[in-house]
């Protein structure tokens, strides 16, 4: 069993060590455990978000332990007719540990951001699917979009 909170500040270096796990496991980063210095720049990230309020990461914990975690950021455009608050949640950073999976651990956690988006009258949740598994997101109504652009300016 498990339970869903909201990541604290004293939380940081576990949801920091869950997103190195994330990352590794996608091919995002050849190291495991990332580098030091993506790791700092990674916790000084979540400090000035969680203390703001600007991000939220939404853990799964059993046993103790976190399993699973999940980040929501909201963000402000101008109205549109489409999303007339122009309010938009961006979900980030799903991820379970690979021996909890199939237990519905990120649905629980999707679920979860779904209703906190439309507490705060989002109009319409974000999310760029990595991995293999995009069928979790397709259950709840995702949609897959082809109208997305990238300029890396790395």
């Amino acid at each position: 069993m498990f339970e869903i909170n909201e990541a604290q500040l004293s939380d940081i270096d576990r949801v920091v060590e869950m997103r190195m796990e994330m990352l590794y496991e996608v091919g995002k980063i050849a190291q495991k455990g990332g580098t030091e210095k993506l790791r700092a720049r990674t916790r000084d990230f979540f400090i000035k978000k969680f203390q703001t309020g600007e991000f939220k990461v939404l853990m799964a914990v059993a046993d103790g332990k976190i399993v699973a975690t999940s980040g929501i950021q909201f963000l402000e455009r101008p109205p549109i007719y489409e999303n007339i608050d122009g309010i938009e949640a961006h979900i980030m950073n799903v991820y379970t540990l690979p021996e909890h999976r199939g237990e519905g651990i990120a649905s629980a956690l999707l679920n979860n951001i779904i209703t906190q988006a439309r507490d705060k009258k989002a109009g319409r949740i974000l999310l760029h699917a990595i991995g293999k598994d995009q069928s979790i997101y397709e259950k709840l109504g995702f949609k897959s979009t082809q109208n997305e652009m990238e300029l890396d300016l790395s």
